[in-house]
């Protein structure tokens, strides 16, 4: 049976679209029953994503162009096994609405080789940037993404 991670972010336009169609390439690249899907905590319904978040993704050759923003208080929580938060807010969150504390993760960036002195853990939140800001953000994802898939 499959299992379902819900990825969360404030809009679900940027970061939680990201994350979700970047581990389901993940998932299905290495063969595990897990897929993912996402929703913000203050997401206005049916919206598309960003259009620099579906530049930035196609970039890897994955697509989001048919994303559509879902609101969490619409989601039926129930259906998933893993809730992750691109924030400790994101988690904060999830928990106050019942969510188990050890279903509830935050996605973490990989440590910064290239800058010792970055040392903030969280998915920063792109919005309003230019490409390349959404292309950092897809790049901590990435990362972020490889390490959750190795803790399943």
């Amino acid at each position: 049976m499959m299992k379902k991670v819900l990825f969360v972010c404030t809009g679900n336009t940027c970061r939680s679209p990201m994350a979700e169609v970047i581990f389901n390439s993940f998932a299905e690249e290495k063969k595990l029953d897990w897929r993912a899907e996402s929703a913000g905590v203050a997401a206005v319904g049916d919206r598309p994503a960003s259009p620099n978040a579906i530049q930035a993704i196609a970039e890897l050759g994955l697509d989001l162009s048919g994303h559509r923003t879902r609101f969490l208080p619409a989601v039926d929580l129930n259906e998933y096994a893993l809730f992750v938060g691109m924030n400790e807010e994101h988690a904060d969150i999830l928990r106050s609405v019942g969510i188990p504390p050890k279903l509830v993760r935050v996605l973490h960036r990989a440590p910064n080789a290239a800058d010792p002195y970055d040392l903030r853990p969280d998915i920063v939140d792109p919005y309003g940037g230019d490409l390349d800001a959404y292309r950092k953000c897809r790049d901590d994802i990435v990362g972020a993404v490889k390490l959750l898939i190795a803790t399943l």
